[in-house]
């Protein structure tokens, strides 16, 4: 029989602590109207200050995801222009999306990992050092090995630093609905990663290959800020003590052999709350993460090539990209301002059904204006239905212990095959099996729909009325 576990780990807000306060608070003596106002000035004034730490923390940490899907974009908008600079070959230039891919796929599987063992706010700061390192090497790279070695770095630092940062959050912050809303700013930021490169890319464009080296060293001068913003500001220095302080108290409570738990002893165990196996949600929500991952990693990677080999100008694949992203930017903010609860479930079964219908358009379009329609109609609704989703069910799934690891396990799990496919995809969008392979992926849409309902239906809503309860 599988061991029950509660979910929220000894890292999180211990409620005794606060019966005890309340408690003492009610025996001790007012000291008159004066000292409450006075107090209640200070409460507030407290949770002001808390409330603009957390602000600060989730902005600083969702750079991480603003740099992660920066760099992917920055290097497919550039690509060409990288090409004639460097003289690359045709091999090369596979070779160089292929390595960013899979450097991705290698960093988000180790990142829980690395975590675990250099500590998770040390690695908050030493993965965005070594990626700015690693963009600077890119910007005045000379030949085809720097950038490949740069990419490659690059690939593994922003891959490690999304799981990363997602648990510094989960560890940081005790309250629940905050945390999960700073989760979900991080996946506005992730689309803000999108928009920016191809702005920035059209800007430059005149400019040929320094254009490509301009990009690539706003992206270096951005990680540089992330780094001394994590490192610096106070605020962030003072979240991170006090996770630790709680952590410690906790422990010295409830004993160290919750809190030691690993992976494995956690996916052998069931949630208190709702009696799931966590072993059966991990298998959903990677699955579902995998279908999904599948369906945008060729909409983001690809979506420039359908469009030309439909006879759309360069610019007008670029403009369509542009106000996809921008869809994607305003798709986030609108589910960032839903409460989290019920509505969050309906607009899951909305984002599922509208990505079904965008990639049913596209297979059956065959045009460009059909395809440029499903890129925008997917763009917007993904966030209902996809990354975020994803991210925050395991947040809040997990015990903050082993949050790390299992959000690296299930970004890792899910990069591995976009990797594969992005070697593949190329050659089966050709006429005569571009229609097939499109609609494949009206099956991965209606599959990712499948397994992310399971999360709703076994997960999310249990969970949330035994919170209630």
């Amino acid at each position: 029989m599988n061991r029950v576990v509660d979910a929220r780990d000894p890292m999180r807000h211990d409620d005794r602590y606060d019966n005890g306060n309340a408690t003492a608070g009610a025996n001790a003596t007012a000291s008159g109207n004066t000292a409450a106002n006075g107090g209640g000035t200070a409460t507030r004034n407290d949770a002001k200050a808390d409330a603009i730490a957390y602000n600060v923390l989730g902005t600083a940490a969702g750079l991480g995801s603003f740099l992660g899907s920066g760099t992917i974009l920055a290097l497919s908008s550039t690509l060409a222009l990288w090409r004639e600079g460097l003289g690359l070959n045709a091999s090369q230039v596979g070779a160089v999306s292929a390595i960013l891919t899979f450097a991705f796929a290698i960093g988000s599987f180790c990142g829980g990992f690395i975590a675990q063992r250099l500590g998770l706010t040390r690695t908050f700061t030493i993965d965005v050092v070594v990626c700015a390192a690693a963009l600077a090497a890119c910007t005045v790279s000379p030949n085809f090995a720097m950038l490949a070695f740069g990419i490659g770095l690059a690939g593994i630092a922003v891959g490690i630093d999304l799981p990363v940062s997602l648990s510094v959050i989960t560890h940081d912050v005790p309250d629940e609905s905050r945390r999960t809303h700073l989760v979900s700013r991080t996946q506005v930021l992730w689309s803000a990663g999108i928009l920016c490169p191809y702005v920035l890319a059209l800007i430059v464009s005149p400019l040929g290959f320094l254009g490509a080296r301009i990009v690539f060293g706003v992206l270096t001068a951005i990680a540089l800020l992330t780094v001394l913003w994590r490192v610096c500001d106070p605020r962030i220095a003072r979240l991170h003590r006090e996770a630790a302080a709680r952590a410690d108290r906790s422990e010295s409570t409830d004993g160290a052999a919750k809190s030691e738990m690993g992976m494995l002893d956690v996916l052998r165990s069931a949630d208190v709350r709702t009696g799931r196996p966590y072993a059966v949600m991990f298998a959903a929500i990677a699955l579902f993460y995998v279908m999904w991952n599948l369906m945008a990693n060729t909409i983001n990677q690809f979506q420039t090539y359908l469009l030309v080999s439909q006879h759309a100008t360069q610019t007008q694949a670029m403009v369509v990209g542009i106000v996809a992203a921008v869809l994607c930017v305003l798709g986030g903010v609108a589910y960032g301002r839903v409460p989290k609860g019920v509505w969050r479930d309906r607009l899951f079964w909305a984002g599922a059904f509208a990505q079904m219908l965008a990639m049913v358009i596209m297979a059956v379009g065959g045009s460009m204006l059909f395809t440029a329609v499903a890129v925008m109609l997917f763009q917007f609704f993904c966030n209902f239905a996809g990354e975020m989703n994803a991210k925050v069910w395991t947040q809040e799934t997990f015990p903050v212990a082993v949050s790390a690891e299992a959000q690296s396990l299930i970004l890792g799990i899910a990069r591995i095959p976009c990797a594969f496919a992005s070697l593949v995809l190329p050659s089966l969008l050709v006429p005569g099996l571009i229609t097939v392979a499109l609609w494949s992926f009206v099956a991965v849409a209606v599959l990712s729909g499948v397994f992310g309902g399971m999360v709703v239906l076994l997960g999310s809503a249990p969970v949330r009325r035994a919170v209630v309860a």
